[in-house]
């Protein structure tokens, strides 16, 4: 059986736009995903804000970390589509996938060592980016107002602990 069938067969849910899927640092069910259908947006908390890492486009696996070691979420998932429709892989039909289709564990770890060097980079350049503005506040005060205008840091709301992710 391929992939394309092995896709087919999986648990799906719908969620709706705003909707966090997981936060960052809770427990893991020890499910992973793939995105059918929509978008979604990776947050990791950096500094004490939510900064957007990427986008989960349709085609993409993601919480792959829970399959592998049931370590906590690394970062938070969060719809930005008017609604996303995913598929549940757990660890039994990780374990039937891989059997089925060995390109199925060579297009994830493919994809995992890609987002590790993206998002090194991508965390190196915000820490580069907060350690220059730091230097350039000391130098030049500014008023107090917000530095975060270019969109890469959203409000805390979804994140709230009042949020119920909708993944745990």
């Amino acid at each position: 059986m391929g992939l394309k069938e092995s896709l087919a067969k999986l648990s799906m849910i719908n969620i709706k736009r705003g909707e966090v899927l997981f936060k960052e640092g809770v427990p893991s069910n020890g499910a992973m995903f793939f995105l059918f259908e929509g978008q979604l947006d990776i947050y990791k908390q950096i500094d004490g804000k939510h900064v957007k890492l990427r986008s989960i486009l349709p085609g993409e696996f993601f919480g792959e970390m829970a399959i592998i070691n049931n370590s906590p979420r690394a970062a938070s998932i969060v719809v930005v589509s008017e609604s996303a429709k995913l598929g549940i892989i757990n660890r039994t039909t990780f374990g039937q996938m891989s059997q089925e289709s060995p390109e199925f564990l060579f297009l994830l770890l493919k994809k995992v060592i890609e987002r590790l060097y993206e998002t090194d980079g991508k965390i190196r350049a915000i820490k580069r980016k907060q350690d220059e503005d730091t230097m350039i506040a000391k130098i030049i005060p500014t008023s107090g107002g917000s530095a975060e205008r270019d969109g890469s840091t959203i409000p805390s709301d979804p994140f709230s602990d009042n949020a119920t992710p909708i993944g745990e």
